[in-house]
C-alpha cells in the first residue's frame, strides 16, 4: 500500500509544472530540488543586476556638485561730458554641498577680463569743445561663498526659483593700452580690492539627477558693493588709496537699463551647469 501511495506521489508530481520561470526559478520534481540551466549571458545579467542593487550612491556623490559659470556682455555708460563702452567675459567654477534638499551652499573663483573705451569730452580755453579718448584693459580676479534656498519647483520639478545670499572680494589690475590718463581716475592707479554682498534670484533646469543648467539674474540683486582704489604717484613713489560704495537696488539699475546706461560689472546675465559625481 505505501509503494502505490509513494508511486502516485511521484507521478503527481511529474504532471504538475514546474516552478522554474525564468532566471532564478527552483523546480520540485518527486521530492528532488533542481536548479534551472544559467546560461554564460543570463548569469551576466544577473550578476550585474545584484552589483547594482547592492551597491547605492554614496552619500558624498548625492551632495557634492561642482559647476562652471560664464558671463559674457556689452556694457555702454554715459555721463557728464563722458561715454563708455566696453565688454568683459568671465569664467567662474564652483563647487558645492546640498546641506538640504532646498538649501545649497558653496564656493566660487572666478577670473574676468574687461576691455573699456571712454571717450572724454571738456570744455578748451579759447572755447571749443575737445574730446581726449583712453582704452583701459583690466583683468580681476574673486571669492564667492553663497547659500542658496529653493523658492518653488514647477514643470514636474524640472524648473527650480531660488534666492542666493552671497559675499564676494578680489581684485582689478588695470592696464593702460592707449590714450593719455593724465586727469583721469586712472592716473596712478595700481590695482583696486572689490568687495561686497549680495542677495539675487537664481533659476535652475534639472536635465537629470547629474546635470541642471542654472541662469542667475543680477539684475534684480539687492545688496553692497565696495572699492578699494589703490595709488602711487609716478614721481615720488608715494602711495594713498581712494574708496567707494554703492547701495545695490534693482530698482534704480533697472531705470538705467531703460535708459541706456550700463554700469560695467552689474550688468552681466550669468548663465552655467552644475554637475553631480
Amino acid at each position: 500500500m505505501a509503494m502505490v501511495l509513494l508511486g502516485a506521489g511521484a507521478m503527481m508530481a511529474q504532471e504538475a509544472d514546474p516552478i522554474a520561470t525564468g532566471v532564478g526559478g527552483v523546480a520540485t520534481i518527486a521530492g528532488e530540488v533542481q536548479a534551472p540551466e544559467y546560461t554564460a549571458d543570463s548569469t551576466a545579467e544577473q550578476a550585474a543586476a545584484d552589483t547594482t542593487a547592492a551597491k547605492p550612491i554614496p552619500v558624498w556623490k548625492q551632495k557634492l556638485y561642482y559647476g562652471y559659470n560664464f558671463d559674457i556682455y556689452y556694457h555702454h555708460d554715459t555721463r557728464n561730458h563722458t561715454k563708455e563702452n566696453g565688454w568683459s567675459i568671465s569664467v567662474e567654477p564652483e563647487i558645492g554641498w546640498r546641506l538640504k534638499e532646498r538649501v545649497y551652499m558653496g564656493l566660487r573663483f572666478g577670473g574676468s577680463y574687461q576691455d573699456t573705451y571712454t571717450t572724454y569730452s571738456y570744455e578748451a580755453l579759447d572755447g571749443s569743445t575737445k574730446t581726449e579718448d583712453l582704452r583701459v584693459r583690466q583683468g580681476s580676479w574673486s571669492v564667492t561663498p553663497y547659500m542658496r534656498y529653493r523658492l518653488k519647483t514647477l514643470f514636474n520639478d524640472k524648473v527650480g526659483i531660488w534666492l542666493e545670499a552671497h559675499l564676494y572680494t578680489g581684485m582689478e589690475f588695470p592696464n593702460v593700452a592707449s590714450g593719455s590718463v593724465a586727469g583721469t581716475d586712472y592716473e596712478g592707479l595700481k590695482h583696486s580690492i572689490i568687495y561686497g554682498a549680495q542677495v539675487s534670484p537664481v533659476i535652475t533646469y534639472q536635465f537629470n539627477r547629474k546635470k541642471s543648467f542654472q541662469i542667475f539674474f543680477s539684475i534684480l540683486s539687492l545688496g553692497y558693493s565696495g572699492t578699494t582704489f589703490c595709488y602711487e604717484d609716478s614721481l615720488t613713489g608715494a602711495r594713498h588709496n581712494e574708496y567707494t560704495n554703492d547701495v545695490i537696488v534693482f530698482s534704480g539699475k533697472l531705470r538705467n537699463l531703460i535708459a541706456n546706461q550700463f554700469t560695467p560689472g552689474l550688468y552681466g546675465l550669468k548663465i552655467g551647469v552644475q554637475r553631480s559625481f
